[in-house]
């Protein structure tokens, strides 16, 4: 029987952290390939945004694509954060050059906002991938409040 998931949209956000951070590796395999991939992926990148610490994104000017792979089909699912004039949005439409492009797959991206990663080991390990400015994008995700699991 495929995972469900609960109303996400009750959560806080340390309850969103707490729930996929709990979840075993083949209860998140099959989440991200099944229907609920989606509903998970933007709960996570929506939530990003309000998540920005004002003093870290204050003065900044970036554009960073997220490339989310092995979706069901085959596809790859694209995000893309700017940041800019003290403001951060997150959408689906990539319509920017970017300053920088981080990939992974779904279930490392769950793992990674959830604190139940080593980005490093990933990125040194090919897991996950950072193109175009790699220091810049070192900085990135300490630009965000994130709880962890």
């Amino acid at each position: 029987m495929p995972q469900t998931l609960p109303d996400l949209t009750a959560f806080s956000l340390e309850e969103l952290v707490a729930y996929t951070g709990g979840l075993s590796d083949d209860a998140l395999t099959e989440l991200m390939r099944g229907p609920e991939r989606s509903t998970l992926l933007d709960e996570y990148f929506g939530r990003m945004a309000r998540q920005a610490i004002p003093d870290k994104i204050k003065g900044q000017d970036a554009v960073v694509h997220f490339h989310i792979t092995e979706r069901p089909d085959g596809g790859v699912d694209e995000y893309e954060m700017i940041v800019r004039d003290g403001a951060c949005t997150v959408g689906k439409h990539v319509a920017e050059s970017a300053k920088v492009t981080v990939t992974l797959d779904g279930v490392r991206f769950i793992k990674l906002m959830s604190g139940k990663a080593d980005p490093t080991k990933w990125f040194i390990t090919r897991k996950l991938k950072i193109g175009g400015d790699m220091i810049f994008g070192g900085k990135v995700m300490s630009w965000f409040d994130i709880p962890t699991a």
